[in-house]
């Protein structure tokens, strides 16, 4: 994993001390010592508030010593017995839920205030007496008073415990975020990094046996996993990273921002931990204050990114939408489209199935040797820019050749072409001379019987390891938009339907479309809802009060309209489903479905609770509306409602190579097109609209932004979570 890399933002010398500091051990007080703290006092406790108090790139502390190994190895032996939850074996109501989302993929507990015998049966918290144990002992009014004298926050909660126990494992992940949620001040995470017994040795960073020797404590840098704070520059995110094994952060909205990089070790690792927030006093207990529920509304920074995120400007065409196609048109797109794409009958049949159903993927789309061409160039850059297989590239990876970085990192971060690239020249010759085309506007306007006035187009590049969008806002008035993506990953060049397609939603790169949340609604609250909502439609009412969080068991399956560019027009029905034998066809068959092709989605993608633990809304949001493989020369069209939200899923280190796409749009329609000057149908219903519940399997950008003015600044420096904490004290 890179240390010190891109110099974006001023050295760490020049903010003043490595956050990496002399550990100290503190000294253990007798009020502590019976609940396993070893609080520091005295001149420890003042090195510490110092430290906080000068932190860079925002007040955080890091400090070790503060929990006997004792109490933490109990935990971590007693994680291991959780089993997942709803499964055989598992502790009735509790256990591992995997939890993925735009932000996050992570397996998780419940939240740690159902400890409790109001919320759990007694079975399961007398299985539970260490993390109940390290519970009562992180919300006791010493610690508490501990982590106030540190950070000066003023009082906090007891009564509100918001906290759970994460699992990180090979694949998961938690991107940049600032944890401004409700009422909390400050968060903290507990590192509980372990390995096997028979897990292979590393010699950079070894590993301590635990005292019972069932497992290794410690944890290697290059295993991923790495705590990363970045500061804020002129409203950008610069990056900084820091790791120590006990971490508190002062929430502070805009501004806190911290992610976790992916982990990318098997071998039975364990990046495990127990995180939360302290809240400010509920009513009843000393320093409780009115809450300004104005101002909390305007300070949850991460719901105002969702909402105030300004659209970016249209390119608007030079003349009026034309008539209909002309063959000057067809003799322009000749080279660039599949012949089969070119006709009249298909043009009839193509804005039907459109009409009918607002959403149409067309397989093939490009001429074969434009295809060829592009698969070739993209395959042998990314042999140029990866060189160790399942790792995390250095951040500027691909930059280069007309290849500029994206930003800003809590919306997203990618790569776009803007400028004539070398080493993808026909990559750049569909964006520069296909996309902004009156022809092609005039064949979007045939196929849609929309006429389009005006685009926003460009080639991204996502890299493994590195690259996502997060749900970002929409206009939620005005009209639909027609969003316009053609695929061009060249590893996911393989057969429609087949086991190959199945398998590459496994690392990410999907894209998904959501309805937008109430505008008053917590983006916390927002996730959770929807898990709930799937849980209640799929497993009916729930048993009891922690029966919400239960695991999903059923999603409904997504229904998408697919037509291939080999097929000639007499073969592809307007309507209907093909069945199992026609669905497993190679990518030069027809494969057409009309509300018919299935592609599995998984469930516990809507896991009910979610990271942010303090969600308490009822829920009656739907789940994803749409969500769009990784492909390769694949063109999907969508007619989308105002406020509908989408985002590209992180993509995993472990993927095959980069994403690259095109979003074209949304594209801003005005009236009818027209074939030969003969006035199409405009479709005024069917749009993609909160009603609908499709799902696919994996997906890829549709993020459709144009290149952010605000340049993208990556972590100047990256570290281990553990890198230097074998041992646990």
């Amino acid at each position: 994993m890179p240390s010190a890399v891109r110099q974006r933002s001023p050295s760490s010398a020049s903010r003043g001390a490595s956050p990496k500091r002399a550990r100290k051990e503190p000294a253990a007080t007798a009020a502590t010592a019976a609940s396993g703290l070893s609080l520091p006092s005295g001149s420890d406790l003042d090195a510490h508030r110092t430290a906080y108090r000068s932190a860079v790139p925002y007040k955080y502390a890091a400090v070790s010593g503060l929990i006997s190994d004792e109490i933490l190895e109990a935990v971590v032996e007693e994680s291991r017995t959780y089993g997942v939850r709803g499964e055989e074996g598992s502790l009735p109501v509790w256990g591992w839920e995997q939890k993925e989302t735009d932000i996050y993929k992570i397996q998780q507990t419940p939240d740690l205030s159902s400890l409790d015998p109001e919320h759990l049966p007694d079975e399961t918290l007398a299985a539970l007496p260490s993390i109940t144990r390290l519970k009562d002992a992180l919300y006791s009014p010493e610690f508490r008073g501990f982590v106030r004298e540190v950070t000066g926050c003023g009082p906090l909660s007891g009564k509100k415990t918001d906290g759970s126990v994460g699992l990180y494992t090979e694949g998961s992940h938690l991107l940049l975020h600032d944890d401004s949620i409700s009422s909390r001040l400050v968060s903290y995470i507990l590192y509980l990094p372990n390995s096997p017994p028979s897990a292979p040795t590393t010699s950079t960073s070894p590993l301590e046996p635990s005292a019972s020797g069932s497992f290794l404590k410690g944890w290697d840098p290059a295993w991923g996993g790495s705590l990363e704070l970045y500061p804020v520059e002129s409203g950008e995110e610069v990056g900084l990273p820091g790791t120590k094994r006990l971490g508190k952060v002062d929430v502070q909205p805009g501004r806190s921002y911290h992610a976790v990089e992916e982990v990318v070790v098997g071998d039975g690792r364990q990046r495990l931990g127990v995180s939360g927030w302290f809240h400010r006093p509920i009513e009843g207990e000393e320093g409780y204050e009115p809450v300004d529920k104005a101002k909390v509304q305007k300070d949850l920074s991460s719901l105002a990114q969702i909402t105030s995120a300004p659209t970016l400007p249209f390119s608007t065409y030079p003349s009026d939408p034309p008539a209909g196609l002309t063959p000057s048109h067809i003799a322009f797109l000749a080279p660039f489209l599949a012949p089969s794409y070119l006709t009249a009958s298909t043009f009839e049949k193509l804005s039907g199935q459109f009409v009918a159903a607002s959403e149409i993927v067309l397989h093939n789309f490009l001429h074969a040797d434009l295809a060829s061409q592009l698969k070739a160039e993209t395959e042998a850059a990314d042999a140029r820019d990866y060189h160790v297989p399942k790792a995390i590239p250095p951040q500027e990876c691909g930059e280069g050749d007309g290849w500029v970085l994206q930003g800003p990192t809590s919306k997203h971060r990618y790569l776009s072409l803007t400028s004539t690239s070398s080493a993808t020249p026909t990559l750049d010759s569909v964006r520069t001379k296909l996309l902004p085309s009156e022809a092609f506007r005039a064949w979007l306007s045939v196929v849609s019987s929309l006429a389009p006035t005006g685009y926003r187009a460009e080639a991204r590049r996502f890299r493994r390891g590195l690259d996502y969008t997060l749900a970002g806002g929409e206009e939620r008035t005005g009209d639909a938009r027609l969003d316009v993506w053609l695929g061009a990953t060249w590893w996911a060049d393989v057969p429609a339907g087949s086991d190959e397609e199945d398998e590459l939603v496994e690392h990410g790169g999907w894209e998904c479309y959501l309805a937008a949340p109430d505008e008053s609604e917590d983006p916390a609250v927002f996730q959770s809802a929807l898990a709930r909502k799937a849980a209640k439609e799929t497993d009916g009412p729930a048993e009891d009060d922690e029966a919400v969080n239960g695991q999903v068991e059923d999603i409904e399956q997504a229904k998408t309209i697919e037509t291939d560019a080999n097929a000639k027009p007499e073969e592809v029905p307007a309507k209907g489903k093909v069945g199992e034998s026609e669905s497993r066809k190679t990518k030069t068959d027809v494969s057409i479905s009309m509300n018919g092709t299935e592609l599995e989605f998984d469930p516990d993608q809507f896991s009910p609770s979610d990271f942010d633990s303090d969600s308490e809304a009822e829920d009656e949001d739907d789940g994803p509306l749409l969500t769009q493989p990784v492909a390769f020369n694949k063109l999907l069209l969508v007619l989308r409602d105002p406020g509908v939200m989408r985002f590209v899923k992180y993509l995993s280190a472990g993927a095959k190579g980069t994403i690259f796409d095109y979003p074209i749009g949304p594209l801003a329609p005005s009236h009818r097109g027209s074939v030969s000057g003969q006035e199409k149908f405009v479709p005024g219903a069917g749009k993609l609209d909160s009603r609908w519940r499709a799902t696919v399997t994996s997906g890829k950008g549709v993020s459709l932004s144009a290149p952010s003015a605000q340049p993208l600044f990556p972590p100047v420096m990256t570290a281990s979570l553990l890198s230097s904490l074998s041992p646990y004290t």
